[in-house]
């Protein structure tokens, strides 16, 4: 049997804010030599608070920590904790675009590489090569890093963190393992991107341990040794993934304390429109073509309905559903919406008036982050809180905007003080229900829906999607791109698979079912 060797424990942790939101209760956990060790919950579980003391950037209130066996206190600040070996990489791009790779590599490390006033730039340039070989990373290091695709990128600040860890505690001969914290790394990743980046780490896991927040329960389940449950600031569970089998659907209803996929589905069953061809048809796509994207894109969308756009990143499918909105244009073909042809250049404006809403799950796409809650929601509503004054200028009615905002609030389950709350404060899971409860309100004809639930819990994914379906059974028809297959899965009637920008098939949601084996 392997020896274990504990790296880093926590015990007991509590941590209050303003004295009233305790944001963790009683918590303890450890990470082991060589181990990727996952923590999830929702938003609001205490993941980040948690992580966040771990690297200094919060005190607890109370609570012990152990390094290497040795009880230490807990560190003042991020610098402390690299000198413990401790780094995380945010969910959010830390990268500086314009940067040369080994620029950023070596990015606040110049002074270790400086002599008589000048950067040993032939020394960093090695010392990368040599790191980026260690490390299995292939990689031109003069390339730009915004000429990247985001997943090396997400492996060049893993990198960066090992590396800084390394040189603070003094270089290759030093004991101690790395403990790199990764911050919902994949949220922004396709599918392929996310199997190459697990494979990176996968590799490293055999000089470095790993602490994975995540809200993606599959790769929890994939890649992690063993997994921490929080919920409402407390530790709720804790598995052993090398010795216990539990399902994605446990630890689903571990986290949410709720409805697992499967009951979704049996709601997906009770929104289905039987007998959906005979619907009304709300949009007509034919022959849509946008050269070096996509070729002779052709079906009907009728309403009520929800069609998945599905493939692999590349296969064009983001591309057909941005022409769809007009964010892009199409070069030939026709879109037909309620019997009458748009024009391909027609700008999304124009489009919201023949019916077309757009909802992303990248919410800096979708807020003004600094507005209040209130003003979000009404700005695409705006006729629903005006009044008109004198009969000729329109005047917004404070109260309407009040009422409106507090039902979506109590509709969505958005958590936030009041409906002045600053979109920018909010979690993730909250802003992409605002971003979805002002198009609820709105209720376009049809409504393009990518990425929708990118990056959240599943709690948080749950409400929006039992939002959607009751948009659905309300008669607003679909058009889904995701990555997440479990998605079409809750959400679509039909789904159109893609490849390098063509129509491969085209699936009922029982057959798509069995072909991903849900």
């Amino acid at each position: 049997m392997a020896i274990v060797e504990t790296l880093l424990e926590v015990r007991n942790i509590t941590k209050t804010f303003d004295r009233v939101v305790r944001a963790l209760d009683d918590v303890s956990i450890r990470v082991e030599k060589n181990e990727i060790v996952s923590v999830v919950g929702e938003n609001g579980a205490g993941k980040s608070t948690l992580m966040k003391i771990l690297v200094g950037v919060y005190q607890p209130d109370s609570g012990e920590m152990y390094h290497m066996g040795r009880k230490v206190p807990f560190p003042k600040n991020p610098l402390e904790a690299l000198k413990r070996g401790i780094s995380i990489v945010y969910q959010e791009k830390g990268v500086i675009p314009h940067l040369r790779v080994y620029q950023f590599l070596f990015l606040g490390l110049e002074e270790k590489f400086t002599r008589l006033g000048r950067l040993q730039l032939g020394k960093i340039i090695s010392l990368a090569k040599s790191v980026f070989e260690e490390l299995g990373i292939k990689c031109d290091l003069s390339s730009s890093m915004y000429e990247l695709p985001l997943s090396m990128q997400k492996m060049i600040e893993i990198a960066r963190a090992i590396l800084n860890i390394k040189l603070m505690v003094g270089g290759e001969e030093s004991n101690v393992t790395p403990i790199i914290i990764l911050d919902e790394p994949t949220a922004p990743l396709s599918i392929e991107e996310r199997d190459e980046l697990f494979q990176y780490l996968l590799n490293l896991k055999k000089s470095n341990s790993f602490i994975f927040v995540s809200h993606i329960i599959p790769e929890v389940m994939m890649f992690s040794d063993r997994v921490y449950v929080l919920r409402d600031g407390k530790l709720v569970a804790h598995h052993d993934l090398r010795i216990e089998k539990i399902s994605e659907e446990q630890l689903f209803r571990e986290i949410v304390g709720r409805a697992s996929y499967h009951e979704l589905w049996v709601k997906y069953e009770a929104a289905k429109i039987r007998e959906i061809d005979k619907k009304p048809i709300i949009l007509s796509v034919r022959n849509l073509t946008k050269k070096g994207y996509y070729r002779d894109v052709s079906f009907d969308l009728h309403e009520g309905e929800c069609v998945g756009l599905f493939g692999p990143a590349g296969c064009g499918k983001s591309e057909v559903a941005r022409s769809l909105y007009g964010d892009i244009s199409a070069d030939s073909g026709k879109i037909i919406v309620n019997g009458k042809e748009i024009k391909l250049r027609s700008e999304p404006h124009t489009r919201v008036k023949v019916g077309i809403g757009y909802f992303s799950g990248e919410t800096g796409k979708e807020l003004l982050l600094f507005w209040p809650i209130r003003k979000n929601l009404s700005i695409v509503n705006f006729d629903k809180v005006t009044i008109k004054s004198l009969k000729v200028v329109s005047v917004i009615s404070f109260r309407a905007e009040k009422s409106l905002a507090e039902k979506i609030i109590k509709k969505l389950r958005i958590k936030a003080p009041s409906i002045e709350t600053e979109c920018y404060s909010l979690s993730g899971g909250n802003k992409q229900k605002v971003s979805v409860g002002k198009w609820l309100e709105k209720s376009p004809r049809i409504m393009i829906l990518e990425d929708p639930t990118i990056g959240i819990d599943v709690g948080a994914r749950e409400d929006i999607y039992e939002a959607l379906l009751e948009m659905k059974k309300n008669g607003i028809s679909m058009i889904l791109v995701s990555d997440d297959p479990k998605e079409y899965a809750i959400l679509c009637d039909k789904i159109i698979s893609m490849k390098d920008g063509v129509i491969q098939a085209v699936y009922t949601n029982e057959e798509f079912r069995k072909v991903i084996e849900l």
